[in-house]
């Protein structure tokens, strides 16, 4: 492979790799708030999930540092909670949700690169998408797993 080849092989990929990013985001403030009432799929907790362990991985600094991109597309931002009132957290909490999601279909748009690069750029591409994607979810469990012990406390 050429020197030119390969620079078009990376800016193909980088091309399908912020195209398909920018579709899922971009329809997400569309999606029914419907379907993001129950934690489904990978939005389950599990063992990891706990605010200690989140805090022990730097979580509460990155989410102060990284830019947070949720209003672009017509969303909503999710830096500060909108209000104190249980509807206001069950509205943030919706919002939540949807980021997480965002996130987890975003973990995907690498996949297509397999069928025009080679294994090896293939790899690197999945490596940067998989790294990015994993911190923001990171951030948005922690934030929902406080958020839902705030709201299940204020709902008793």
């Amino acid at each position: 492979m050429s020197t030119q080849d390969l620079l078009l092989h990376i800016a193909a990929s980088a091309l399908v790799v912020i195209a398909l990013s920018v579709i899922i985001g971009a329809s997400a403030p569309r999606w029914p708030d419907t379907w993001l009432q129950k934690d489904v799929g990978p939005l389950h907790f599990n063992r990891f999930d706990t605010r200690s362990r989140y805090r022990k991985i730097g979580v509460t600094r990155l989410a102060r540092t990284l830019p947070e991109l949720g209003s672009v597309f017509g969303g909503k931002s999710k830096k500060a909670l909108p209000g104190l009132t249980i509807e206001d957290l069950g509205a943030y909490l919706v919002e939540v949700r949807r980021a997480e999601w965002v996130h987890w279909l975003t973990l995907l748009v690498w996949l297509p690169l397999m069928f025009f690069n080679p294994w090896w750029l293939t790899l690197v591409f999945a490596f940067i998408v998989i790294s990015g994607n994993t911190i923001y979810l990171a951030i948005l469990r922690h934030n929902r797993l406080r958020l839902t012990a705030i709201l299940e406390i204020r709902q008793e």
